[in-house]
């Protein structure tokens, strides 16, 4: 398609002379789709020139949307032109471009300052254009002029729709990623997603990277404040949807963010009903600032892992973990644990030690056992280790075979085997095995926490992505325990042992997990064996022992009035729930249920009501804070711009301000029941935290490499002079080899050689152009001289200069001609040094 014109020049009909503008051109991503007045814009696309010039438009939008239906059928970009007004301001004529039009400034290539690598060309000049004017007599927009000469070639088909005019995000996409990434799917995903609803990326109607920008826009929005500011206003305001969320951090010296606690109103009663055992660990990469993140969990009554709270702290010394520990027990209305299980951290044991002295300070037994592995090496010690740790043993026996275990191996010197001795009472099941410990002996359940907060956290993201990201797996918790309470009260497990009374009377009482931990401790009341029965006024004693146990007794103490009833091994004190022993007592007093004081309320359906294990909404989400907060800030903006134009402005902006906040302060107040609102000051983003570990070193003081041979610049290992480079053997063709400088071919067929007959020769040759010395001489010599039938080597002397004198006689007088022919026949076409 040519130039086509119509009646007159540009601007020459119809159009009153007035003052030429530049329309900006840039578009907002995101802005959706704009809507067509007129539905046959798109027809454009197969019009001949002449045609085209025929059509009018009500709008000049409309005659925009037109060309880029055009631009895009065709292959190219359209950005709007220049423009005419007329004495009103009307526009009058207006001309749209080839997005290739014009050049690129030439200031934009002398930048002194440039640090980034130039962009690739865009603008050529090209003189494609599409002009329109105003018909006044009429109302409607009229074609001038349209030329589709382009200097450029035009875009495929197939990758139009990655020409930026023609990529927008809709609203529906917009709310689609952002419902996508407040259930912590990646942007990556949802577009894929998309893609795939969609029928394709070319189909979306944007990129990835749209996508990205658009997010990481919102993010900036979101914490136009401060990153730190922003989590404290978002926690802040939870309140009004949950009264019962509570939020405490203390600042630096410098106003910087220092450590920071925070727990919801479910985490914080799930605590009073489950935090008798409270477990803890540290992860990093969990936020941008590179701060260590506290989880504390625990176990519910359906032994499934259940939050109590989150800490971010500066560092991980014992004066965080102790400002962290203290407002845990502050938050947690002054409870503290039974058991404390961490991975032996020095600085969590210090802090432990002086928040919590009552509590028992339990070491993971996964770490503890990976310790043991890095620190022994004889496999008999290492069990010694895993029998302490693990075996039911009382603490005399345990000293017993600690004490023969220091003598047999040596141990009385040995420092680690001293630290660990001295902290026997973390460690040592003798010491733990009646300490309820609700089946957390390692922290394992806090690893499972980290791994699937990986599924909602990113290294990159805010510390306030960071909180609501974790509210978001802190409801995937809760609904897990949802659907097992559900599936405990939803129907009556099948009896199978034959104690049915005491089974079903455990099905009524505890969960379903438990139960199932319960029926088996009935089922093994098989097991024991009467050894003998006593009585000492009302109580009974019941000495047991078990199968295949003879001479380990077990003691189980029965008050007839009472109904008491304890036993020696221990285990209800570690599990919470009645033993085997117990069970056969039990059976032997003919009871039909079990008694209550066995009976631990955190193992049962009715440790929480069933009101509290639904999730509370109200109208009001918990985010509507934060959005309300960036809508104000962001229009404040204007404000802020105006007020600082001049004095007597920013006077008048100030004290407008001023009584403005003290009006919605005496509202809020009036909300709140007449509390007033505490201001604080505004809260810094912390520094990014050096972690523990082996520092990592930059790459711009280690920027040459070293070789590993001679330690020094400018080559490697491979290409050292003070090492004898082994050549690499490439195949040429069927006979031919190369060693690097060194070509040697063979003729199979004039030897008859086998495979393996030429693999020797290979390495003969090779050994005799290297003149290497892992080689048998003699072994290589018999096979070369066997096959050409020539006297043994020691009559002939080996010189490396040259291939026809590999091997020279000791003495003058011997003919070596048929040594000469043979490895002529071997065909050395191609050899050189």
């Amino acid at each position: 398609m040519g130039v086509v014109e119509s009646i007159g020049e540009f601007g020459s009909q119809n159009v009153n002379a007035g003052e030429e503008v530049k329309d900006d051109d840039a578009e907002p991503m995101g802005g959706g789709a704009r809507e067509r007045e007129s539905g046959d814009s798109g027809v454009m696309e197969g019009m001949m020139p002449e045609e085209i010039l025929k059509r009018v438009f009500t709008k000049d939008e409309e005659a925009y949307e037109a060309y880029k239906e055009f631009g895009k059928y065709h292959g190219f970009g359209v950005r709007k032109g220049d423009c005419k007004r007329d004495e009103f301001g009307n526009v009058t004529s207006r001309r749209f471009f080839c997005n290739r039009e014009g050049l690129r400034e030439a200031k934009y290539y002398n930048r002194v300052d440039r640090v980034r690598a130039h962009k690739a060309e865009t603008r050529t000049n090209c003189q494609a254009k599409f002009s329109i004017f105003l018909d006044k007599t009429e109302s409607v927009w009229r074609m001038r002029k349209i030329d589709n000469n382009h200097n450029h070639e035009l875009t495929p088909h197939g990758m139009v729709h990655l020409i930026p005019k023609y990529r927008s995000m809709t609203v529906a996409a917009k709310d689609q990623i952002n419902g996508l990434n407040q259930c912590g799917i990646s942007t990556a995903k949802a577009v894929r997603y998309m893609a795939g609803m969609a029928g394709g990326y070319p189909l979306v109607g944007f990129l990835k990277k749209d996508a990205y920008n658009y997010v990481d826009k919102k993010r900036r929005e979101s914490i136009a404040d401060g990153d730190a500011e922003a989590a404290i206003a978002y926690l802040e305001g939870k309140t009004e949807a949950d009264p019962m969320a509570m939020a405490v951090y203390n600042m630096t010296e410098d106003g910087m963010l220092g450590n920071l606690f925070w727990a919801d109103g479910r985490s914080r009663l799930d605590y009073q009903y489950f935090g008798d055992v409270l477990a803890f660990d540290s992860t990093y990469k969990k936020n941008k600032y590179n701060r260590p993140l506290v989880i504390f969990s625990g176990a519910n009554n359906h032994k499934q892992t259940t939050i109590f709270g989150f800490g971010v702290v500066m560092d991980e010394t014992i004066a965080s973990y102790t400002w962290l520990l203290e407002k845990l027990l502050e938050v947690m209305c002054g409870r503290q644990p039974s058991v404390v299980v961490t991975d032996g951290d020095e600085s969590m044991r210090k802090a432990i030690c002086e928040v919590f002295p009552s509590a028992t300070h339990r070491l993971c037994a996964w770490h503890f056992e990976k310790n043991v592995t890095s620190n022994v090496k004889e496999v008999a010690l290492r069990e010694r280790f895993n029998r302490c740790l693990f075996w039911d043993m009382t603490v005399d026996e345990f000293l017993m075979e600690w004490s023969n275990t220091v003598e047999e191996f040596g141990l009385e010197e040995s420092l680690w085997a001293n630290q660990v001795f001295y902290k026997k009472e973390m460690w040592v099941n003798a010491y733990l095995r009646e300490k309820f410990c609700a089946c957390i002996r390692t922290t394992s359940r806090c690893e499972g926490v980290n791994a699937i907060a990986k599924n909602f956290l990113q290294s990159k993201g805010t510390l306030l992505e960071l909180v609501q990201n974790l509210e978001l797996m802190v409801k995937d918790y809760s609904n897990n325990e949802l659907l097992a309470q559900f599936r405990t009260i939803d129907g009556i497990p099948v009896m199978t042992t034959s104690l049915e009374s005491l089974e079903r009377d455990a099905a009524e009482t505890y969960t379903k997990a438990v139960f199932g931990d319960v029926r088996l401790e009935i089922e093994r009341v098989a097991v024991v064996n009467l050894v003998r029965l006593g009585r000492s006024l009302t109580t009974k004693i019941y000495t047991l022992e078990d199968y295949g146990f003879s001479g380990r007794n077990v003691i189980v103490l029965f008050d007839i009035n009472m109904g008491m009833m304890k036993c020696s091994c221990g285990r209800w004190c570690k599990n919470g729930y009645p033993c085997r022993h117990m069970f056969f007592v039990m059976k032997s007093e003919h009871l039909k249920q079990i008694p209550r004081h066995l009976i631990l309320k955190r193992w049962t359906r009715d440790a929480k009501s069933l009101d509290e294990y639904v999730e509370k909404t109200k109208d009001n989400g918990d985010r509507s804070f934060l959005l309300c907060h960036g809508a104000l800030h962001t229009a404040s903006q204007w404000l802020f711009f105006l007020g600082a134009q001049k004095f007597h402005l920013y006077e008048k902006a100030m004290k407008t301000i001023r009584e403005l906040c003290a009006e919605l302060e005496r509202e809020c107040a009036h909300g709140q029941g007449g509390t007033p609102l505490n201001p604080r000051g505004v809260v810094r983003d912390p520094n990014v935290a050096k972690t523990k570990g082996a520092p990592k070193y930059s790459k711009r003081i280690h920027n040459k490499r070293l070789c590993t041979e001679c330690k020094n610049t400018g080559h490697n290992k491979r290409k050292c002079p003070d090492v004898k480079r082994i050549p690499k053997k490439k195949v040429l063709y069927d006979g031919a080899f190369e060693y690097d400088e060194v070509i040697i071919t063979f003729n199979f067929e004039a030897l008859e050689l086998s495979k393996e007959d030429v693999t020797m020769i290979e390495k003969g040759l090779l050994h005799v152009d290297l003149g290497l010395n892992n080689f048998n001489d003699n072994e290589f010599s018999d096979f070369l001289l066997s096959k050409m039938s020539l006297p043994k080597l020691e009559e002939f002397q080996r010189v490396d200069c040259a291939f026809e004198d590999i091997f020279r006689p000791k003495e003058p007088g011997i003919d070596y001609s048929k040594l000469l022919m043979h490895i002529r026949c071997l065909e050395i076409t191609n050899l050189y040094i």
